[in-house]
C-alpha cells in the first residue's frame, strides 16, 4: 500500500507521468555539391534524470536505539547494521521480521561505527572522522582485523562484488581494491553540472550505486562509471509519518539494503522504530528538473561540514 500522512505531499512527486508524443518532419533541400558531404554527428546526450516515489510494502521493527550508519540484506530475512555513536556504535546482525538483534559485536567507546558492505564472507565497515576501518568475519564478529583507507573520511561502503564504493561526507565516489584498499577510482557525483555533497550511506543496485544525501529524505541513484545522478528517490512521508506518530526522536534518513534474489529495497532511519520495505513508482519530477524544494539546498553548496555535528 501507499504510505498515507496526515500532512499532504508536494504534489510535485506524487502525480504520475503523463505521457505526450509528438512528431516534426523537417524537408530540406541539399545544395548541389554538398550532398556527399559528411554529416556532422550529433552529441551524445545523457537521457534525463528519473524521479520516482514509493508504495509501502511492508513495515518491520527497527531497534529505535540504532543509530544506523550501514545497513544491507544478508539473505534469509536477515539483515547486518552497523551502529554509529561514541560509546553505543556496534555491528550486528538483526531479524528482518522481528527486529531482533541475532548477534552484537560492540565497539571501542572512541570509535564511531560508519559504512558497512560484505564481500564474500567479510564484512568491511568504516568509522567517522578516522581513516580506520575494520573487517569481521560474518559468521563470527569476535574475528576481526583493522585497515586503513586514503578516503578523507568514512562515511558509506557498498560493492558490486568486485571493488568496494565509499563514501567521505563529499561529492566523491571512491572505488576501493577490497584486497589492498587503496583508492582505484574516484568520481564526482552531480546533477545538472552541481556537486551532489554529502553523500551518505551507500547501497549497489543493478549496476547504480544509491545514497542517501544527508540531512534530505532524499536518495540519488549515481552511475559509478562517471558519477553522473541517473536518478532521485523522493521518501518524505515515510519519516513525516513517524512524527505525526508521535515519534519525536527519530533522526535523518539512513540505511539503505538491496535484495538482490528477490528484488526488495528496504530503507530505515537513524534512532527510527520501522523498517519499511518499498518498491519504487515513477513519478513527475520537477518541469525544469531542479530539485531543491524537495531536497534542501546544503548540498549545493558543496561539502563544508556544517551539519556534520548532527551525527553526535
Amino acid at each position: 500500500m501507499t504510505m498515507r500522512s496526515s500532512t499532504s505531499p508536494p504534489q510535485l512527486y506524487l502525480c504520475r507521468p503523463a505521457i505526450a508524443a509528438a512528431a516534426l518532419l523537417l524537408l530540406a533541400v541539399v545544395p548541389c555539391g554538398l550532398a556527399d558531404s559528411p554529416k556532422p554527428t550529433a552529441p551524445h546526450r545523457r537521457p534525463a534524470a528519473r524521479f520516482y516515489s514509493f508504495d509501502q510494502v511492508h513495515e518491520y521493527p527497527h531497534d529505535q536505539h540504532a543509530f544506523t550508519e550501514g545497513l544491507l540484506y544478508g539473505g534469509n530475512d536477515t539483515l547486518f547494521e552497523s551502529t554509529g555513536l561514541y560509546n553505543q556504535s556496534s555491528v550486528r546482525k538483526v531479524d528482518l521480521r522481528t527486529g531482533k538483534v541475532l548477534v552484537q559485536e560492540k565497539m571501542d567507546g572512541r570509535m564511531f561505527g560508519e559504512g558497512l558492505t560484505l564481500l564474500g564472507n567479510k564484512l568491511f565497515q568504516l568509522t567517522w572522522m578516522s581513516d580506520v576501518g575494520f573487517i569481521y568475519d560474518r559468521h563470527n564478529f569476535s574475528k576481526r582485523e583493522s585497515f586503513s583507507h586514503k578516503m578523507s573520511d568514512g562515511w558509506g561502503l557498498a560493492t558490486d562484488g568486485k571493488v568496494l564504493f565509499g563514501s567521505d561526507g563529499t561529492s566523491t565516489l571512491y572505488q576501493l581494491d577490497p584486497k589492498s584498499l587503496e583508492v582505484v577510482k574516484m568520481v564526482t557525483v552531480k546533477y545538472h553540472g552541481n556537486e551532489v555533497s554529502y553523500l551518505n550511506e551507500l547501497e549497489y543496485v543493478n549496476g547504480e550505486v544509491w545514497a542517501n544525501v544527508l540531512p534530505t529524505d532524499c536518495i540519488v541513484r549515481v552511475s559509478p562509471n562517471d558519477g553522473q545522478v541517473v536518478g532521485w528517490i523522493f521518501l518524505h512521508e515515510l519519516k513525516q509519518h513517524l512524527l505525526d506518530s508521535g515519534n519525536t526522536d527519530i533522526d535523518v534518513l539512513n540505511g539503505i539494503a538491496w535484495d538482490g534474489k528477490n528484488h526488495r529495497v528496504f530503507v530505515t532511519g537513524k534512532l527510527w522504530p520501522k523498517l519499511y520495505e518499498i518498491k519504487l513508482r515513477p513519478v513527475n519530477g520537477p518541469p525544469n528538473g531542479s530539485v531543491e524544494e524537495l531536497c534542501p539546498k546544503l548540498w549545493w553548496a558543496g561539502a563544508k561540514r556544517q551539519h556534520a555535528t548532527s551525527r553526535l
